[in-house]
């Protein structure tokens, strides 16, 4: 049985912030690579963009294969 407190679960999604300082690059950095059409898929809610960490991570892994075709 599943029991309801009210607990808010943790969002699967990360704020630009916390996206930066993961790549270890500016906030500034991620706007320009999202008006350029780079960088990792993000989506907005509410006009506010967020990221999910596990597209964040494959995004990250495919630059090793690109480069090097």
């Amino acid at each position: 049985m599943t029991e309801q407190t009210g607990d808010i679960l943790p969002s699967p999604l990360r704020d630009s912030r916390e996206i930066a300082a993961f790549l270890r690059v500016s906030e500034s950095t991620l706007s320009r690579w999202r008006a350029e059409k780079k960088g990792p898929p993000f989506i907005r809610i509410g006009g506010v963009t967020r990221y999910r960490i596990e597209q964040v991570e494959r995004w990250l892994a495919s630059l090793g294969t690109d480069e090097h075709a």
